[in-house]
Formats: C-alpha cells, structure tokens, sequence
C-alpha cells in the first residue's frame, strides 16, 4: 500500500497509546479516521485530536470482546465512508499472573479483547475490504509475549500467541488478494497499560497486583509515536513482522536454540 492520502483506517483502542498515535499519524498522511475504544471520553478526546489534525473522523464507542459491537462499527465505518483501507486491531489489555492464579473471568477478559477482539474485527471488515478491491491492509497488534512465554503472564502470552499464529495465517491467505498484513510485536511501549491504565469491567477484580516494572530501565521505553513511525513504514513497504526493539532479538535465538536443541539425536 504505498499511498495513504484519501483512504480510510479504522483503529480499535483508538484512545490512547499506540492506537491515539497511529490515528494521529494516519491523519497526517491525508486519511480519514474511524476510532473505536471501549472507554467513551478518551475516545472523544483522541477524536478531537484527529479532527484537529485536519482529518475527518468518527468515534464509535465499542467493546472489540463483544462481536455485535465489532459489527455496528464496521457498519458505521461503511456508511460514513463507504470504503475502509486499513484495518487496525490494536485494542488489548494484559494482567499478570500465572495460570494457578489466574481466574475464570481474568481469562475470558483477556482472551475475549486480545484474541477475539482481533477474530471479531476480521470477520466485520475483512468480507468488505477485499470486495472493493482497492489496495489496503491489516495490522494485528500481538506482542513479544506471543513470541516468547515470558513467566508470571499465562493469560496474556496465551492471547498473544494466538494473535501470532492467526496473523502468520491471514497473510498467506491474503498473498494473492490487494491486501497487505503486518504483525505488531512491541515490547516495553509507555502507553500506560503495565501500570493499571486500562479499564477493567464488572466482575474482574485486580486480584494479581500491578506488573512490577522496577527491573525495566528507561532506555528500554519506546513512545507510542515512535512504534507508530514503524508501523507506518512497515504498512508502506509491505512489510509483514514489526519488531519495536531490535535487542529481543536475543529471547527469539534463545528460542530457536531450544526447539532446534529437541530435535538432535
């Protein structure tokens, strides 16, 4: 996809950290902005940045875990632009935890905005995208935590994982179609997330505490602007895997060794 000027992006959790930075950087390139979060006022206020920009954009309140929401919004999207471009699942939430600690309702939550957030936004938008036939894409917003089973978070490395290999998927189902396919892998990004800036609903307590980030130093850090910058080049380029930290190269090796390690006599 090498031209953003006049084509449409729907982002989901489009209120604050990477999604708020890539509708921002979308809208500096000539697009029109469909956001989507589940929390309401921040929505609003990401929405006003957009038009700011000088972007026309609609802000549909929506809970990606819940299916018929996904499909109002794509039908929004479609009726106020007749067309969409760009579709970004990039809504997520994340807990610590192990597998022993983690409740039934800590599992649903996560898994139903992580992984089935992304399945919902497919089956609403994907059908659409390839029928009109224009150049596009899709970013499917993962983790280094679906590369790589970080300890003392079950729940989330279990989403992420699955956010992997479906990409992996999408885009050799998509090879032959005018649609690109790009997999988001950040690691330490400050959108506030690790630190409880998420909103939990009815019925999942805090029952873990917060993620502790004592041992994280201050140049590991990457802005929501500077994973956007990447995700715009990558979508640009055509390019499929979006590392946000070239030293987790290591973890991904280390990996490698041990798979490899299993299959010596």
């Amino acid at each position: 996809m090498q031209s953003f000027t006049g084509k449409v992006a729907v982002v989901t959790g489009g209120a604050s950290g990477i999604g708020r930075a890539l509708a921002l950087d979308f809208a500096r390139r000539g697009m029109s902005l469909v956001l989507a979060d589940v929390d309401a006022d921040a929505l609003q206020g990401a929405a006003r940045e957009v038009q700011a920009a000088g972007a026309a954009c609609l802000a549909v309140p929506t809970d990606v875990a819940d299916a018929q929401a996904v499909q109002r919004l794509a039908d929004a999207a479609f009726a106020r632009f007749g067309k969409v471009h760009v579709l970004c699942n990039n809504a997520g939430v994340v807990i610590e935890g192990t597998a022993q600690q983690a409740t039934h309702a800590e599992w649903e939550w996560v898994l139903g905005v992580n992984l089935w957030g992304v399945i919902h936004g497919l089956h609403a938008f994907l059908p659409r995208m390839l029928a009109h036939g224009e150049p596009g894409h899709v970013l499917n917003a993962a983790s280094m935590a679906g590369m790589v089973p970080f300890p003392q978070a079950t729940v989330y490395n279990t989403a992420k994982y699955g956010v992997v290999g479906l990409t992996e998927t999408l885009a050799r189902e998509l090879r032959q179609t005018s649609l690109g396919v790009s997999l988001l892998l950040p690691f330490w990004v400050s959108t506030g997330i690790f630190r409880g800036g998420q909103r939990r609903p009815p019925g999942v307590e805090r029952a873990h505490g917060e993620i502790d980030m004592s041992a994280i130093r201050d140049d590991q850090w990457r802005t929501p602007g500077q994973v956007s910058a990447l995700v715009l080049e990558a979508i640009a380029a055509g390019r499929f895997y979006i590392f946000t930290h070239p030293e987790t190269r290591e973890y991904m090796e280390a990996r490698i060794r041990r798979i490899q390690a299993a299959y010596l006599p």
